[in-house]
This record gives structure tokens, C-alpha cells and sequence, in this order.
């Protein structure tokens, strides 16, 4: 079996190669074995076909998948219960007396044992129930048994592989998904019990973000201190009987509420909190646009702006849903009402299209400025996609911000510029743009070939120099290249380079698209579509990422990504420029008059990574979960009645893949889920509640 996962994975001939040496040293004695050995491995490294080729592929993530390690040998469920090492799903768990099990039963997506390939598909089909075994808590984590656990798209995106495969952050062989929940605390590890802030047995809710704890990061944001949010992005999910956390992960249960809705609510809410707290910093008395207002993340968001005194903008599909949104006292639009039929795509090519595209809205926007006293929206929110999105950015009003945080329907976004225009320096302004900092400036943009100056490309250029930034230049030509070369900008400019300069010296092996190229449906052309992505990252991104690392890095950023970039309207390089621009700090800003201009970039680079467009009026800004300090914040607002938690709708633990299948396929009829893993009892409130209700429960089945 291990020779046939060698040969499924294309490392057949390492395998001969390790068992030649392996039989080489038992007959012949082991110092012949490591001669043999050794041999083995000098041609294995030279071979193209092998260690070259390996490693290549490795770095370019097209390596096929490593075999699956052997299953463990295990009696069936019912033994295991029986011994005591395997607790059934739902039994009472009391801290400090019930024994701690071994295994325990999990939702998770699997590698195929026989490809080592991950099995994606429709929750009901690739979502599956397994055992794996609990884990013991470091010092800086705890051990939680789950009662219930919050059920959210990040399940979905998981197990339907989209857009990456959660198994590229990791090795294993199993994937439980799951972010976040509420549980009974039941091991510590010794700094956490040290600090005192927790204890075996409290009744906690758990924060699905992780971070490196040691990172200097971390006194900027923990979510640019390698955060990670468990179960998407690692491999041990909530959606499991005992969870391992980190310390900052676990919080009290806010005042009045039940437990189920204690399980349900830090990721839809947090997410939502920091949007419109940190991100967008709204105002009483403005007004937002909110994507998908009756459901998920998007009602939460525009639910705490109602009460927060922002006049709320719903997007829904349906007269249902917007009933919801009125409910909260919002004002709805529903995306499949006659009258709005074909205005929610993407962006057309080509001016003409673009002009019919824009106008075609005026009908809409007439309708959200009646509503909303003569204007369009100051603030919107954003997470249903590629055809979605456009529109969104569109509904802002001069001087409007738009964060967004998923992209259901697609992640190749664009949209259309507006009108207004800035000086350079006063877009560096408010970029925040500091001395030593690293700054790439585009120039040429939209210049015929044999045309050298660049009048608004040069005022940039010097805006960043009087700035005192450390500046890269990428031109369109050679020529302009040498002429900008000329003009004597001193040690500021570390480097000048051109797009001819880079397919001449990549070749066939280089792309220069007009922006974002399409990429191909998600649900339909799962392998086309990564191929795409992965073709846009190799062809474009990354030799345009190598030369400006190569002039920019420094000590403290060797890579050399920049800090800023200033982008130009003669052409759309956005999707490039948000793909290389620091992550989680990084600003683009543009300008020039954008209006009428189609621009383009892939999603999850901006939303995943906190990047930032600037534009003279409006902006972009990606967001991502919250951080711990966060769920504080917004856990006190829930006290406080600032924030309203949303009863979820309770999924019973065997229904979790028929749940995450409706959510799929936009059929989910509650606003929140939560998936109940050992509630004996629906609006119990707290531990002592709890502990009575498994008590009774225990006693009736006696």
C-alpha cells in the first residue's frame, strides 16, 4: 500500500531509492548503507525528474499530495464507549470529576488514503464524522469540552475546498473545521492557570482567532501577529467534543444569554464589530450599506448600526428577507426585485459597456437617495462577492469607505471609479506615509510607447522623495525607464525597472494582462479556477514582486515589499499592486481622476491580508474576524445593550453537514446557526443550570 501511495504521489523512485539503501545496509552492514545512501541521494538531487523538480514544484505548490499515514488500528465506537475511552456525543461532562477520554468524535474533511489528495465536495457528501484523539493543553492553552459551536461560512469554505485548500497550511490528514463556540473549561496549562484570569470549570465562549504570542507584532494588532482563525485555517476546529485554544481565546458569557446563543455569536458578531468599529469608524447620524442584511455576519453588521444611530441599507433576495431587515429598522433592497434584474454583475470591459453599466443603476441610486434623505451611502459593508460588489462600491457617496470581509459569489472583483482628483502629497498624507518607508510609484500609465514624460508620475515621485520614502520605480518601457534613470533623483530611488525589461527577460514565462484576468466559477471549475489564480501569481505577480523586493528590502522588511504604492488611472496594475503591497499595513493610493476607469483585483489579497485602497474620494479597506482584545470590547457593548446577540437557530450534532449544505446553497432559513453538541436543554443560562438539567437527564435514563 505505502509503494502504491508513493507511485499515486510521484515520488515512486525516492521510494526505490530509500528501499535500495534500506536493503543495502541490511545485508551489507551499515556503513555500506550509508555509502549507498549517500549515492542514492547526490543523484537523486541532480536527477531532473527528481530532487530538482521536486523542489520546484514544492515552491510552486503543484507537488502532488503526500501519502496519508496509516490508521490506527481502533475497536468500533461502541467498545470504545464502553471502556471508557470515547464519550458518546451529548453525555454530561462534569470538570474535575468525569475521567478524561483519549478519543473523541469530530465533523471534519479527510485526505483520500489512497491519493493523499483532500476529498472536497458539497457538505453532505465530503463532511464526515470521525475520531480523533484529545489533546493536552501547553502551557499558554486550555482544554475546553464543547457544548456548542458556531456554524459559518469559514465551514463551508473549508470543506469545499474554495478558493484554497485548507490542507496547503498543513500536513495532516484531517481537517476539523469549526470557528468558535462556548464550553465548560476543563484542563489549563500552567501560564494560563498561573494568570488566574480562568478556571476548571468556568463556562466560557471561545474566539476563534490564534497568534504567534511572542510576535513584536502583536503590539500593533494581534491579527498581524501570524493570525491564523481555527478550523479554516488550522487544522482543530471546534466542530470536535474537547477543543484546544489559547488562553486569550476563552472569554465570559455575556450577561442573559443562553447558552446556544453564547455558542453562536463571537465570529458573525466580531466580525461585524470590527468592521464597523475599527475599520470604517462609523458615526451616529451617517448611513451604510450593508450586503446580505438579513442573514449571517451582514445582519449582525447591520443590526449594531441601527442600534449604534446609522441609518441601515439591507441587500437581500428576497420579500422574506427584507422583512427581516425592516424588522431591525432598516431600509431593504432586494437584489431580485423586476426592477433591479441584471444590474448585479461585475464590472463590463470596454468603455462603452462600462457607460451602459453605470447608468443602468441610476434607478437604484435614485431609490437609496429617497430613502436616505438626498444621498448615497457614507459607509457599506461587503462580503456576497464578485457580483455583488461593484454595485456596493457604486451606492458610496463622495468621501464613502466600503470594508469587506468574504466574497461568496466570486473573488475577482471590480468596480468603476469616481470622479476627483488629488495631489500626490495629500494622498501620502493620508496614507500616513512615513519617513524610511517603501514606496513603489508606477509611471507611464496610459502613455503612448514612444511618449518619456510622465508629468503626474514625476510629482508623485517627488511627493514620496519629500516625503523622505525609500522609492522603487516600475516603468511601461525601457525608455522611460533610461529617461527617469536621468533626472538625478538621488539614493531615494533604489531602483527603476519596466514591464519590457521583465518579458524580455521571463519570456514565454511572463503576462502582462489589463487587469485582473478572468477567473474562471468557483463552484462549477473548482481546478480551473486555482489554476488561474496560480497562473496569474507565477506569470505576473511574482516577477513583478521579485524586482521591487530586490530594490526595496531592508533589515527590518526583507522581502522588500512596499509600504505604499502609488497607482496611476492610465491603467489597472491594482490587482498586482494589492497582491505585493505589505500585508495587513499596506495602502494603495491613487490620485488621478478615476472616474469612468474599471478596475479590478482578487479579493481574498485584500480582505485576508488588511490591505488598503485609497482613492481621493472614496476608499477600500479589507477586515478579517477580530482580535481578542476585541471580543472584550464588544462582549461589554452585548452587556451594555449596545449590541443585540441574535437567538441562532440549534443544529443537532448529526444534522451539522445537512446545515452547512443549506448555507452552500443559500437555502439556510435561520439568520445564525449553532450546532449543539451537549445541551441537555434548550435557554439554560448558566453553569448551575447546566449541571441540574445533565443531573435530571442522568437520572430519567436510570
Amino acid at each position: 500500500l505505502l509503494l502504491a501511495q508513493c507511485a499515486q504521489a510521484g515520488r515512486d523512485a525516492a521510494a526505490r531509492r530509500l528501499l535500495d539503501a534500506l536493503g543495502t545496509g541490511w545485508s551489507a552492514g551499515i556503513d555500506a548503507g550509508l555509502e549507498r545512501e549517500a549515492r542514492l541521494f547526490a543523484e537523486a538531487v541532480v536527477d531532473p525528474e527528481g530532487g530538482k523538480r521536486g523542489i520546484r514544484d514544492f515552491i510552486d505548490r503543484k507537488a502532488r499530495s503526500l501519502p496519508t499515514r496509516p490508521l490506527p488500528a481502533r475497536p468500533a465506537p461502541a467498545e470504545l464507549v464502553r471502556r471508557g475511552e470515547l464519550l458518546p456525543v451529548g453525555a454530561p461532562f462534569f470538570p474535575g470529576f468525569t475521567p478524561l477520554p483519549k478519543l473523541q468524535y469530530a465533523f471534519a474533511v479527510t485526505r483520500d488514503h489512497a491519493t493523499g489528495e483532500p476529498i472536497f465536495g458539497g457538505p453532505t457528501t465530503a463532511e464526515r464524522e470521525v475520531i480523533v484523539p484529545v489533546e493536552e493543553p501547553g502551557p499558554n492553552e486550555a482544554l475546553v469540552y464543547v457544548l456548542a459551536s458556531e456554524v459559518n461560512f469559514n465551514d463551508v469554505w473549508a470543506i469545499v475546498g474554495i478558493p484554497i485548500s485548507p490542507f496547503d497550511n498543513h500536513d495532516e490528514d484531517v481537517h476539523v473545521t469549526g470557528s468558535g463556540g462556548m464550553g465548560l473549561v476543563v484542563a489549563l496549562g500552567s501560564q494560563v492557570k498561573r494568570q488566574g484570569r480562568v478556571k476548571v470549570g468556568d463556562l466560557c465562549v471561545v474566539f476563534a482567532g490564534q497568534y504567534d504570542v511572542l510576535d513584536p507584532a502583536v503590539g500593533l494588532d494581534p491579527m498581524f501577529a501570524d493570525f491564523h482563525i481555527q478550523g479554516y485555517e488550522t487544522p482543530n476546529g471546534s466542530h470536535r467534543q474537547f477543543l484546544l485554544v489559547q488562553g486569550p481565546q476563552l472569554h465570559p458569557v455575556p450577561q442573559d444569554l443562553t447558552l446556544e446563543a453564547a455558542g453562536s455569536y463571537v465570529l458573525n458578531l466580531g466580525t461585524a464589530v470590527r468592521a464597523l468599529f475599527t475599520v470604517l469608524q462609523v458615526e451616529a447620524g451617517k448611513s451604510i450599506f450593508v450586503e446580505g442584511g438579513a442573514t449571517g455576519t451582514g445582519l449582525e453588521a447591520l443590526k449594531s448600526a441601527r442600534r449604534n444611530g446609522l441609518t441601515a441599507i439591507g441587500l437581500v433576495s428576497s420579500q422574506e428577507r427584507g422583512q427581516v431587515v425592516r424588522n431591525e429598522g432598516g431600509i431593504p433592497v432586494n437584489r431580485r426585485d423586476p426592477r433591479h434584474a441584471g444590474l448585479f454583475t461585475a464590472v463590463p470591459r470596454g468603455a462603452e459597456a462600462i457607460a451602459r453599466w453605470v447608468e443602468a443603476a441610476r434607478p437604484l441610486l435614485d431609490e437609496i437617495r429617497a430613502a436616505n434623505h438626498g444621498r448615497l451611502a457614507d459607509y457599506a459593508v461587503s462580503h456576497a462577492g464578485e457580483t455583488a460588489f461593484a454595485r456596493t462600491f457604486q451606492m458610496l457617496e463622495e468621501g464613502g469607505v466600503v470594508t469587506f470581509y468574504g466574497a461568496t459569489s466570486g473573488y475577482a472583483f471590480s468596480f468603476v471609479g469616481k470622479p476627483g482628483s488629488a495631489a500626490a502629497e495629500a494622498m501620502l498624507r493620508r496614507a500616513r506615509l512615513r519617513a524610511g518607508e517603501a514606496v513603489l510609484v508606477w509611471y507611464g500609465a496610459g502613455l503612448a510607447r514612444t511618449e518619456l514624460v510622465d508629468t503626474p508620475g514625476l510629482e508623485a515621485i517627488e511627493a514620496a522623495r519629500a516625503a523622505g520614502a525609500r522609492i522603487a520605480i516600475l516603468c511601461a518601457t525601457d525608455a522611460q525607464r533610461e529617461f527617469v534613470q536621468s533626472l538625478g533623483f538621488g539614493d531615494a530611488v533604489r531602483g527603476v525597472a519596466s514591464i519590457e525589461e521583465l518579458a524580455r527577460k521571463h519570456g514565454k514565462d511572463f503576462d502582462w494582462p489589463e487587469g485582473l484576468p478572468a477567473l474562471p466559477d468557483t463552484r462549477t471549475e473548482i481546478d480551473a479556477f486555482r489554476a488561474a489564480v496560480r497562473d496569474f501569481q507565477e506569470r505576473t505577480v511574482k516577477p513583478v514582486g521579485s524586482v521591487v523586493g530586490r530594490f526595496l528590502r531592508s533589515a527590518d522588511n526583507p522581502r522588500g515589499q512596499p509600504d505604499v504604492i502609488i497607482e496611476r488611472a492610465g491603467f489597472d496594475a491594482l490587482a498586482v499592486s494589492t497582491s505585493i503591497v505589505m500585508p495587513y499595513t499596506g495602502r494603495v493610493v491613487y490620485f488621478e481622476d478615476l472616474d469612468r476607469k474599471r478596475l479590478s483585483f482578487y479579493a481574498p489579497q485584500v480582505w485576508m491580508r488588511h490591505r488598503r485602497i485609497l482613492m481621493p474620494t472614496a476608499s477600500i479597506k479589507g477586515t478579517h474576524l477580530n482580535n481578542a482584545h476585541e471580543v472584550t470590547e464588544m462582549n461589554r457593548m452585548v452587556d451594555a445593550g449596545l449590541l443585540a446577540v441574535t437567538e441562532p437557530t440549534v443544529v443537532p450534532w448529526h444534522q451539522l453537514p445537512a446545515a452547512h449544505q443549506a448555507m452552500w446553497d443559500n437555502k439556510h432559513a435561520g439568520a445564525n446557526y449553532v450546532c449543539n453538541h451537549a445541551l441537555p436543554a434548550p435557554g439554560l443560562r448558566s453553569r448551575e443550570q447546566l449541571f441540574e438539567a445533565w443531573a435530571t437527564q442522568q437520572s430519567e435514563a436510570k
